[in-house]
């Protein structure tokens, strides 16, 4: 690592914003509002947060026009159910995600299929193997299927909760299948979701490889820096995969040893923002650029469950 590299770089509370902003395509000129567009979109934010509420549309949907304006949404289907660059899966919340970064997402599914369940959610998944099993061999047969598809008499205890999933024991063990990578979201009717087995839902292009933790925490957090602009370690583990970073600390430490991250004093007139602050080395010129006057404003309207505020 250069010298230069390992010397933090400066930036005002001005400069953070703006590159925030920047990376989640929410300044300058828009990216095409086609497939190639979309997928410009994903990569540099990374997920898709889903939710249930839909009073002008659905998040996914506002999130995508907050940075490609008029766009047709049938895009985001097909990208999901027929070109299949996109999944369902956990990133901070249940979100969209990129095949891609399926190698990442790997490791929360093996910590859940490896038994990393709260110890009442292994008994209640022991209680109930033969609704586990129903459901898979089911699958097997042919899918996809809807909750409702499922012969709900194979539950033996019922799922029971304080919130909103009291007594959903179906669709309680298809979270679970879900969270582990034993099955996977292949559409959707109505409001319900469509459930199949992963070797029919992934495309051949699928990335095969398993990583380690610790490739898996650099690779996971260059993405959440990238996609913040700058940040810290804090920040980090909030954003994308949230609170699944192993060895953040020395991760960050390690990264800017190889050079990928570049240290940042945030300067606010005369005194320094506390905490170590960061940036992705390459975004350096996109700041130099920012500072220089290359700053292009737009207004538009954001989901509250936007990925520039979903964790602020």
């Amino acid at each position: 690592m250069s010298s230069d590299a390992a010397q933090p770089m400066t930036m005002t509370p001005q400069d953070a914003r703006r590159l925030a902003i920047s990376r989640q395509w929410l300044a300058a000129a828009r990216p095409q509002p086609g497939m190639q567009g979309l997928m410009q979109v994903m990569r540099a934010i990374r997920c898709l947060q889903l939710d249930p509420i839909d009073a002008v549309a659905r998040s996914p949907l506002l999130v995508l026009w907050s940075r490609l304006g008029a766009f047709d949404p049938d895009l985001l289907s097909r990208a999901l159910w027929q070109e299949r660059t996109l999944f369902e899966y956990w990133a901070h919340a249940a979100s969209i995600v990129l095949v891609e970064d399926l190698p990442i997402h790997r490791l929360q599914m093996a910590h859940w299929a490896n038994g990393g369940w709260r110890p009442r959610t292994r008994q209640w998944i022991e209680e109930n193997r033969g609704l586990r099993e129903h459901i898979l061999e089911r699958l097997q047969a042919g899918g996809p299927l809807a909750p409702s598809d499922f012969d709900s008499e194979t539950i033996a205890r019922k799922w029971e909760s304080s919130g909103w999933t009291n007594s959903r024991g179906m669709g309680q063990m298809l979270d679970i299948l879900w969270s582990e990578g034993a099955v996977m979201v292949a559409g959707r009717r109505g409001r319900a979701r469509l459930w199949d087995l992963p070797e029919r839902i992934l495309p051949p292009h699928a990335p095969g490889e398993t990583l380690s933790r610790q490739q898996v925490a650099e690779r996971a957090v260059q993405l959440s820096l990238r996609a913040l602009g700058a940040g810290t370690a804090r920040h980090i583990r909030e954003h994308f995969i949230r609170g699944r970073y192993p060895d953040l600390d020395r991760t960050i430490e390690r990264l800017v040893e190889q050079g990928q991250l570049r240290p940042v004093q945030i300067v606010d007139g005369d005194s320094a923002w506390p905490e170590e602050w960061f940036m992705h080395a390459e975004d350096a010129p996109l700041l130099r650029d920012l500072q220089n006057g290359a700053w292009q404003p737009r207004t538009t309207l954001l989901s509250p469950f936007d990925n520039l505020i979903c964790d602020r």
